[in-house]
């Protein structure tokens, strides 16, 4: 008979963290082929996991996990895509406000200084 068996995590480790506006964040989206984003809480989360090293990987096991970059942009209102002013692309968004670990992870990201930073818009 299969155990089953639910592990909490024990520690996020985000080497940095930064906010975006939306068209930089898009465009960084579409030319890293990446298909969805996290939305939660107000905000479309980005997280670009660390290395697999041997190190990194006993943390893993041992409850940790490890993002190299944490990319967020505030997004108010849930929507299944968000699309730039372009037009052209949309990322898809998997709506994660029925994860508590995610909407404690809002919060925490809410409580930094990035977070109230404006993000310089590109041209």
């Amino acid at each position: 008979m299969t155990e089953f068996k639910l592990e909490t995590i024990q520690k996020v480790i985000i080497q940095e963290i930064s906010q975006d506006d939306l068209e930089n964040f898009l465009y960084i989206c579409r030319i890293s082929n990446i298909p969805n984003a996290i939305w939660v809480d107000g905000m479309i989360i980005l997280l670009v996991t660390a290395h697999a090293t041997e190190k990194n990987t006993e943390r893993f096991f041992e409850g940790s996990r490890i993002y190299e970059r944490v990319i967020f942009v505030k997004y108010p209102k849930y929507s299944k895509t968000a699309k730039g002013n372009g037009g052209s692309y949309e990322l898809a968004l998997r709506n994660y406000m029925n994860i508590p670990r995610f909407r404690e992870f809002a919060k925490w990201i809410k409580s930094q200084s990035c977070w109230s930073i404006e993000p310089e818009k590109l041209k």
